[in-house]
């Protein structure tokens, strides 16, 4: 039952109460003045926070559809009503309800809509690994004479069809409406509550629409997996565990089944969260007992503890060995950098208490001291393995996977995923473009002294950060020498200052994020979220035949000894990658150069593990890159219009477009709210224009205004063969002339240079003849 609530009259409630439980009558609906509300069935979860009217929606359907449930301890203003034409009652009572509604609702549409683009998205991957495990469990079972009724149908497997018609423009219509200041829409719909009256209904019943089809789609996820694992004798998973062990118990190999098997475990796992997360329901399966049965087809033995076969070979090495080498791996981890018993209790106390918590992304008080106590250890605990580590050459898998991946206990983690991860490899130990270094070969080179220790946040080198200490005293010059020649001090440093501060960025989620590998944070088999050299450099060679000047820069180029004065060549450097232990969908593009030299590397930061699409990452490191990369050269006069480059132009673009007679109204309104998501920080703000240039302006796809094409195309100019395609279109043309001017200027200039070098039978250097090519043929 729902609460009684007080009609015409506020509302206390604790965090937990029912307000409205799904199925009842609906009778009244609440305003939240304070607090959340968690509004969740099987197939929606969503969060609705101060000025939601919750319940409105369900009018249309009389009853709710929904429940309803204090997230935190919330006060309610309830009114009663009986049909939904008493919504324009509750409007008249008070005219700012109007605009509210609407407000409010186009959040909880935009909220649902992304709700069900995730279901969809799960919908479909669900339906192609059925539909591959369906093929595969055939040809097992028919391999092995096993006989099975699972699939004695073959339409038993349907593609999931939408009970509903979207139309991709009414969902654009809402989502394009909260991107407008609240104020405005809270202004105009109070004005008129017949026009809101009609906005609201017609919100309603497109959110009743959403909830239903997420609900139909959830249903659907859930039916399939119990078709692959399920409390019933005849699933997948049993089946195939059966054959496992028969095979191996007369003396064959059954590795690929162990492989299928640690598949379907990673796909049920990570399946089942992202559908809590998203709709609010789980899949129906005891992860217990599925762990329990995987263990025994590795081990050899059946459920009853039977020994079948010591050794089940998994790539040419035991399964088995792998989960006994990762026993006990927080101990092994903490004995390794020879902790004191005292601090070893306290830090397995820890781990303890955080793979004990059901939620372990809570906001509540108790566990973010739970994480916070764990971001302090880490670090310090990091850094006193890697120095060990610089004593002994050869080292433990466990400790490999704690400094490469994050990984501090395997309980954390289920058992086909601790499989997975000790077989884990990059698949290309060779280097690219791109250098690309796992954090513990990036400190390595630190230690070595091959790299200088990474800027600090407030862009100064390290040398400059010990000379500011020592400037206000903080530091000896004996302290200030030791730190600059110390390998151990550099390590520490480059740990707090670059390992520390990003770890949370590149893993995205800021204010819950924990350093440590754990089941939560892995949503797809970590062999496909791992971040390889050879998949980034793939990439940075994908980005460079779009934007192919991305890592050229021009430079000061002399040779006295033969007689060769300045001049001006174009050089390429590409960055150095560095790969944080963490799983996370964010970049970092921490520096643009190294030092002061123009022509270094600069160093961007990823996850290990990519929840996103790598190429989006690596976009948007670019687009800072080539930003930041502008404002340090010009020094200065980075933002001066009279100085013309890419910050200097794009700085004045967005100060002065409100007066700009080349975009229209549509325009600039656009570009306010481009402004206001940016939160007026102009790299931001370009950057959001870069992705668009690269993505959509590079195929052909018009999305950028006039000003901001013409800036893109003449700074980050296109590769030739997509600038000649694009060139037929008179927008590409017209935004491309000052970049083919400026091209053909230097061209020029370069050729004069290099005939007057002829001319005094001076030897033309290499450099000059590579940028001649570079502004004559790329």
């Amino acid at each position: 039952m729902g609460a009684s609530l007080n009609v015409g009259n506020l509302n206390q409630l604790k965090a937990g109460s029912v307000i409205y439980k799904q199925g009842e009558i609906v009778d009244t609906i609440c305003v939240i003045l304070e607090g959340r509300v968690i509004a969740y069935n099987q197939g929606i979860k969503t969060i609705m926070s101060v000025g939601s009217f919750i319940g409105i929606s369900d009018i249309c359907e009389k009853v709710y559809i929904t429940n309803y449930i204090a997230y935190e301890n919330i006060t309610l203003y309830a009114f009663q009503i009986n049909d939904k034409k008493d919504i324009k009652k509750i409007m008249n009572f008070n005219k700012d309800y109007s605009g509210l509604m609407v407000c409010n609702l186009n959040k909880y549409i935009t909220d649902l809509s992304r709700i069900t683009t995730a279901l969809t998205t799960i919908v479909d991957e669900t339906y192609r690994f059925i539909h591959e495990l369906h093929q595969e469990f055939i040809d097992i079972c028919s391999m092995n004479g096993h006989v099975s009724t699972i699939f004695s149908q073959n339409n038993e497997i349907v593609k999931y069809e939408s009970a509903y018609i979207f139309d991709s423009h009414d969902l654009k219509y809402y989502e394009e409406c909260l991107q407008l200041p609240e104020d405005i829409q809270k202004t105009y719909f109070s004005c008129n509550s017949n026009l809101s009256y009609l906005h609201v209904v017609k919100q309603s019943e497109l959110i009743n629409k959403l909830i239903k089809e997420s609900i139909h789609m959830a249903t659907y996820i859930k039916e399939i997996f119990e078709i692959i694992f399920s409390d019933k004798e005849e699933c997948i998973f049993k089946e195939l565990s059966k054959i496992a062990l028969d095979i191996k118990n007369a003396g064959g190999s059954n590795d690929d089944l162990i492989v299928l098997l640690s598949r379907m475990i990673t796909k049920i796992n990570i399946t089942d969260r992202l559908l809590s997360e998203k709709s609010g329901c789980k899949l129906k399966y005891d992860k217990k007992i599925m762990e329990g049965i995987y263990s025994s087809v590795i081990s050899g033995t059946n459920e009853d503890g039977e020994s079948k076969e010591a050794e089940i070979n998994l790539s040419n090495s035991s399964a088995e060995t792998a989960i006994n080498e990762l026993r006990n791996s927080l101990e092994q981890i903490l004995t390794y950098a020879e902790i004191e018993e005292e601090e070893k209790d306290e830090i397995k106390q820890l781990i303890v208490a955080f793979s004990e918590l059901k939620d372990k992304t809570s906001i509540s008080e108790n566990v973010r001291i739970i994480r916070k106590k764990i971001n302090e250890t880490f670090y310090e605990l990091y850094l006193k393995v890697y120095l060990k580590t610089c004593q002994q050459e050869v080292l433990s898998r466990v400790i490999e996977l704690f400094l490469n991946y994050g990984f501090v206990e395997e309980t954390l983690l289920t058992t086909a995923q601790c499989v997975e991860l000790y077989y884990l490899k990059d698949e290309n130990e060779k280097q690219g473009n791109c250098c690309v270094y796992t954090f513990k070969e990036w400190l390595d080179e630190i230690y070595a002294g091959r790299k200088e220790p990474s800027k600090n946040e407030f862009d100064l080198e390290y040398n400059e950060n010990l000379r500011e200490i020592k400037k206000y005293n903080q530091m000896s010059a004996a302290e200030e020498n030791d730190y600059l020649t110390n390998p151990i001090k550099k390590v520490g440093y480059e740990i707090k200052n670059i390992f520390r501060y990003n770890n949370r960025l590149v893993n995205g989620q800021v204010s819950i994020f924990v350093p440590i590998l754990h089941e939560g944070i892995i949503i797809k088999t970590m062999s496909k979220m791992l971040n390889t050299r050879n998949k980034i450099n793939l990439e940075i060679d994908h980005l460079v035949s779009i934007d192919y000047s991305a890592f050229y820069r021009e430079v000061l180029f002399y040779d006295a000894s033969r007689g060769i004065p300045k001049e001006y060549i174009v050089k390429q450097a590409f960055p150095d990658v560095i790969l944080l232990p963490t799983v996370g969908c964010n970049s970092v593009m921490w520096q643009e150069i190294e030092g002061r030299k123009r022509d270094t590397s600069g160093r961007f930061l990823f996850p290990i593990f990519g929840e996103t699409d790598l190429f989006d990452m690596l976009v948007k490191a670019i687009g800072r890159f080539r930003f930041e990369l502008c404002r340090t050269i010009e020094g200065i006069s980075w933002n001066d219009v009279r100085e013309k480059s890419l910050t200097s132009d794009y700085s004045d673009y967005i100060q002065s477009y409100s007066k700009n007679r080349d975009l229209s109204e549509e325009q600039k309104i656009k570009i306010k709210h481009q402004v206001q998501r940016g939160r007026s920080n102009v790299r931001e703000i370009f950057v959001s224009d870069y992705i668009t240039w690269i993505q959509n302006e590079s195929q052909g796809y018009l999305r950028l205004n006039k000003i901001a094409r013409t800036i893109l195309a003449t700074y980050c100019p296109l590769a030739k063969e997509l600038r000649e395609r694009n060139s037929k279109q008179p927008l590409f043309e017209e935004a491309m002339a000052r970049y083919i001017r400026d091209k053909q200027k230097k061209f020029r200039e370069c050729s004069m240079s290099i005939k007057k070098l002829e001319k005094e039978h001076i030897e033309i250097p290499v450099e000059l003849e590579e940028t001649l090519k570079f502004y004559g043929e790329l």
